[in-house]
């Protein structure tokens, strides 16, 4: 008979007051940014910002989290993460704020740059806070099913976005017109992301670590893993900033979609990948943490190219749901392969080096996809990332490929100490 501690099921129903709090926290953000990622952009443009504006500012916080990254989690490493998560929520609550309140470029500027200060210690707090909070048994599935609640949550929150401007304009006729119902949307969008924040309140306190007191890189061990892992991440983050924040101008400009049409592809796409997230844990007990990476990120790039070509509305959605679930469903089991490979006095230094190096690549993508739409070349930015892509997924195996063993190694350990534990509780 299986062990239930072994199965899917039987893995989440393990999951402590911690793990369900960061479940819900993670949820209740997700609702709320799955509504502004279908408008705000279509918000932006209403309001009469080009294309190659908004890929500047899209990339400010993302140049402002790459300055930070690596000192952020140096300190972080050595402070109490879940204060710093819950600071940091607060503060990139308020900077949204500020973004639906006003359309001055000066406060939307610095508002960004905040944002991606807050972001950098949220970012680099989240995962090491989490996983000191779990057991290597369960991590895998603590950060898949957290994923796919919150891609879930993004689906309720992509159909609402997507649907409630058309509700105001209906119901409220001249009394609004559509840059007043994006606004009103995203005001309300802010009521999740609000109480995503307070269920931080009662997660458990965690404590600095005071063997690494001053800041600085004595805490860093595992240089040479951290550099090819960041390497891995900057080439894929490098060709998702040119992408993934512009899908909805895309599909608005190249097929004249309306928000409630994006927001029924938003949503189809996330109940798709939810579903692959919900699975990818499985699937790496099976194959291994990096066989999974490699295998999903590599079947999603002939979808990519798909899109640069597709004539018609309804294939661009079949090869842009494909590509989507595929390169982000082995997101969480990398996430966890790297965690599991760090020291625990390392974590947060480590992924504030990865993502400085990633949020510094995503700007400078992103100021290139804004002008490249901006020009009216909707379709060159996908051939372009399909390159990136493939050699994201060759370095991946390339670095990583005999992390198999071990990977394999360690899912036997968990099962022969399993064994044992049966076998002695049956005598």
């Amino acid at each position: 008979m299986e062990n239930p501690k072994t199965n899917y099921i039987g893995r989440v129903r393990l999951f402590g007051k911690d793990a369900r709090l960061f479940i819900a926290s993670n949820a209740t953000s997700s609702f709320a940014f799955g509504i502004s990622n279908v408008i705000f952009n279509l918000y932006m443009v209403d309001a009469g910002f080009g294309e190659d504006f908004l890929g500047f500012f899209l990339s400010i916080s993302m140049f402002a989290t790459a300055a930070i990254a690596i000192v952020a989690g140096m300190y972080t490493d050595r402070r109490s993460r879940k204060r710093i998560v819950l600071f940091s929520s607060f503060i990139s609550f308020f900077m949204i704020v500020i973004q639906y309140a006003t359309l001055d470029p000066l406060f939307l500027m610095l508002s960004q740059v905040f944002l991606g200060l807050s972001s950098a210690f949220s970012q680099v707090a989240w995962s090491p806070f989490i996983t000191d909070l779990s057991s290597n048994e369960e991590r895998a599935h603590l950060f898949g099913f957290s994923s796919g609640i919150g891609l879930l949550s993004v689906l309720a929150g992509n159909l609402l976005g997507g649907f409630m401007p058309g509700f105001l304009l209906s119901q409220f006729g001249l009394a609004v017109n559509l840059f007043w119902a994006y606004r009103i949307t995203l005001w309300f969008s802010l009521i999740p992301l609000l109480f995503s924040g307070l269920l931080v309140i009662p997660m458990t306190r965690d404590q600095a670590f005071a063997r690494v007191p001053r800041i600085g890189f004595q805490n860093v061990r595992n240089w040479r893993f951290i550099g090819k892992y960041a390497g891995t991440v900057s080439c894929v983050g490098l060709g998702a900033g040119m992408i993934v924040m512009f899908f909805n101008i895309f599909f608005s400009q190249e097929f004249a979609a309306d928000s409630s049409l994006i927001g029924i592809i938003f949503g189809i796409n996330t109940v798709v990948l939810a579903a692959g997230n919900f699975l990818a844990p499985a699937m790496a007990d099976r194959l291994g943490k990096v066989r999974t990476v490699v295998i999903t990120e590599a079947l999603s790039v002939p979808f990519l190219l798909m899109i640069s070509w597709a004539p018609v509305l309804w294939l661009a959605v079949v090869a842009y749901v494909s590509r989507t679930v595929l390169m982000n469903m082995g997101g969480p089991v990398s996430n966890a392969f790297f965690m599991e490979n760090l020291e625990k006095e390392e974590r947060a230094t480590a992924v504030g080096i990865v993502r400085s190096g990633d949020s510094f690549v995503r700007g400078v993508a992103a100021n290139i996809g804004g002008i490249l739409l901006a020009a009216g070349l909707y379709r060159l930015p996908y051939i372009l990332v399909s390159g990136l892509y493939i050699l994201s997924v060759i370095l991946f195996y390339g670095f990583f490929r005999n992390q198999e063993s071990l990977e394999q190694l360690q899912i036997l350990d968990i099962l022969i100490e399993e064994r044992d534990e049966d076998e002695l509780e049956i005598t």
